[in-house]
């Protein structure tokens, strides 16, 4: 295993950090663990909170049914589509009000 930064294959253990091997590279000093975790969230659930807006759902509901702050999915909409404006989500939930007025 090399290291990341510079690729040399000099390296020194150097303890444990939640639970995992650390390693430290002994000619750039860079510390690291041998595997990467994957960081944020997957495709599927990113693509489940933007069909929940999309539905109408307020960025509260989602964040109480997913458990995925609500910043993170506005991020993920603006990230979608940045040229659309408000008046879009603004239509669906005029509708769903809509609907709930009258009943259904």
């Amino acid at each position: 295993m090399p290291c990341p930064k510079c690729g040399s294959s000099r390296l020194q253990k150097n303890g444990f950090r939640r639970g995992r091997q650390q390693y430290r590279c002994k000619d750039c000093k860079r510390q690291f663990t041998e595997t990467l975790l994957p960081r944020g969230y997957s495709e599927d659930a990113r693509q489940i909170c933007l069909r929940m807006y999309r539905l109408g759902l307020a960025l509260r509901e989602i964040e109480r049914l997913t458990g995925i702050s609500r910043s993170t999915v506005s991020s993920w909409i603006r990230q979608q589509d940045p040229d659309s404006s408000d008046d879009d989500a603004l239509d669906v939930t005029e509708e769903s009000e809509f609907k709930w007025s009258i009943g259904f």
